[in-house]
């Protein structure tokens, strides 16, 4: 066992109290709203995003932010503000820029230091990331800051410090939340799952799911790994919930997929279809969010090769990592063996 299941509030009232925080937050926005209520409302709106995978509360995350700045106490916070939702949405080089706006106004170094080293792991700058990283934990080593300094470490193939650093960051955790330790084991599954450890992945997933059953993109990876080892039925008991809770074509792709390895093959088309067009509505409105999740989808179940190879070349220039780099890859390589197979049919 990773994680003391007993010392956490059930998962369900925490997130009714993470709800019920937002609807406050959201009727003192309608009445008295200041710029600290506004970003408290945009930062519990992406968490409630996060765990319940739901798109709309990122946008409502992002209205609430854009809202603040209008009443904003300072240039610096402002610049940290938009610097901040600019990560969230992938559009990094803008994000970086306006944090060294906002610390040479005079924001809180310790905060600019945190937003930066999530830029720069996500762009694959790793070296000057890990400097802020380790800093960051050495200062306040808790739950978020080790756990940001595991997830680089498993980016930078360095598992079993990253091992180390996913258990020390749960020991730390000093609260009754299960939202931190649940957002902490989902990083860590996909860490595992990205170097190929089935096993374990399912491991730290089913922890999760004990802690945090409504953690919806924990659910999707218990899926997402259950038909990568040919239970078939069992990534449907998974998956089949998440299509009424979250509204990410993610869950609705993946149903696609396991439809298809039932042989259901209409009805799988059918929900590729729809899959698709749910992928090109959100690219259409946030390219850089998307991209990596959509080449994903299109060349594969979506069956689109050349869009996904655009996609992946796109992601690929937002953020040059061994990841990308992977992703671009396969695409290609994809796109070539249909080419060839579409020929040799000809």
């Amino acid at each position: 066992m990773i994680v003391d299941a007993g010392r956490y509030t059930s998962g369900r009232i925490a997130v009714a109290n993470l709800s019920a925080m937002i609807d406050g937050l959201e009727r003192r926005r309608i009445a008295d709203a200041t710029f600290e209520h506004l970003v408290g409302l945009a930062k519990l709106m992406f968490l409630r995003g996060d765990v319940l995978g739901r798109i709309v509360d990122h946008d409502e995350a992002d209205c609430a932010a854009h809202h603040a700045l209008a009443v904003s106490p300072d240039p610096a916070s402002a610049l940290y503000v938009r610097g901040w939702v600019a990560e969230r949405f992938h559009r990094f080089q803008d994000a970086y820029a306006l944090l060294d706006r906002a610390l040479a106004a005079g924001f809180s170094r310790q905060a600019i230091d945190a937003a930066q080293a999530s830029v720069l792991q996500a762009t694959g700058h790793y070296t000057e990331a890990l400097v802020l990283r380790e800093r960051l934990a050495k200062d306040d080593p808790g739950i978020h800051t080790l756990g940001s300094l595991a997830s680089l470490l498993a980016e930078m193939d360095k598992w079993e410090a990253a091992e180390e650093c996913y258990a020390a960051a749960l020991n730390a955790d000093t609260g009754v939340s299960p939202l931190p330790c649940g957002q902490l084991l989902f990083a860590w599954g996909v860490s595992a799952m990205r170097r190929g450890e089935l096993a374990r992945a399912e491991v730290i997933f089913i922890e999760l799911d004990t802690i945090l059953p409504e953690h919806v993109p924990g659910r999707g990876h218990r899926a997402e790994v259950a038909l990568a080892r040919g239970q078939v039925n069992v990534a449907m008991a998974h998956l089949m919930p998440l299509l009424e809770t979250s509204d990410d074509p993610e869950y609705r792709a993946m149903y696609a997929e396991v439809l298809a390895a039932r042989g259901e093959h209409e009805a799988a088309m059918s929900q590729a279809a729809r899959a698709a067009l749910e992928y090109e509505l959100l690219l259409a409105r946030r390219p850089e969010a998307y991209a990596d999740h959509a080449a994903d989808f299109f060349m594969g179940i979506g069956n689109r090769p050349r869009r996904a190879v655009d996609l992946a070349t796109a992601n690929w220039k937002l953020r040059d990592t061994p990841r990308s780099r992977r992703l671009l890859a396969k695409a290609r390589r994809n796109a070539e063996r249909v080419s060839v197979a579409n020929g040799r049919v000809a």
